[in-house]
């Protein structure tokens, strides 16, 4: 039975409510598995890994009893500028990750879904796909990706819907979900309905269900839930699993 789903967490926003729902992941299964094993519905989004091997072993579900050694999030995590990712590997889940999932650059895609799409994607299409067959062939029964992305800039937009159709043409059989965040009315960025506009086009084509919501929504429903009138990005990102 399909159990496993890989998350693709693309760009400054993707990443940032990557961090949100793995916080909240690691805090619901503790609520729910007190007994600390490793059981069907952890490992549908974690690995259990001994790393006292080297490398490091992958330990099986088996019979859902074993215990925990070492969770490693089933997650690919990209971006063009380096800054969230830093900042995640210095925070609380930096054990959550290691370096064979990891890609990021420095100068970032400049707001523009061209850049991102036609510039770094071709650029970087060898080393997502060999990150993407790692996490894959670490699945023993693989039920889809999930896309965490925004549409505004041009990281989440562009390299995000690259990313996609990289997701179609190697593993055409497994669903690919996308979440993207749609830049609201008022956003600064110049640029940002172009971007969706591209972007959108690109899930038509390649996403087997799209997950869409928008930025000033979740603002609304983060300000409410915090009672504040400015939320952050943290609070926003929470919201996208809270609301």
């Amino acid at each position: 039975m399909p159990r496993e789903l890989i998350t693709v967490q693309v760009g400054q926003c993707g990443n940032q409510i990557g961090c949100r729902f793995w916080e909240l992941a690691l805090r619901e299964h503790a609520a729910h598995n007190a007994s600390g094993v490793y059981d069907d519905a952890l490992s549908s989004f974690f690995r259990n890994v001994d790393q006292r091997q080297q490398p490091p072993l992958n330990l099986p579900v088996g019979n859902g009893m074993g215990a925990i050694q070492s969770l490693k999030a089933r997650a690919v995590v990209v971006d063009m500028e380096e800054g969230v990712i830093q900042h995640m590997l210095k925070g609380p889940l930096s054990e959550l990750f290691d370096s064979q999932q990891l890609l990021y650059d420095v100068s970032g895609a400049g707001n523009n879904w061209a850049h991102g799409h036609h510039g770094y994607g071709p650029q970087y299409r060898d080393a997502l796909l060999g990150r993407l067959r790692t996490a894959a062939e670490a699945a023993d029964s693989l039920q889809g990706f999930l896309l965490l992305h925004s549409l505004g800039g041009g990281t989440g937009s562009g390299l995000g819907t690259y990313l996609l159709g990289l997701l179609e043409e190697e593993f055409p059989e497994v669903f690919r979900f996308s979440a993207p965040v749609f830049p609201s009315e008022d956003d600064h960025v110049v640029t940002s309905p172009y971007n969706a506009a591209l972007a959108a086009a690109c899930l038509v084509e390649s996403a087997s269900c799209v997950l869409p919501v928008e930025n000033q929504a979740l603002a609304a429903i983060s300000s409410r839930c915090a009672a504040q009138p400015a939320p952050g990005a943290e609070q926003t990102s929470s919201a996208c699993w809270t609301a």
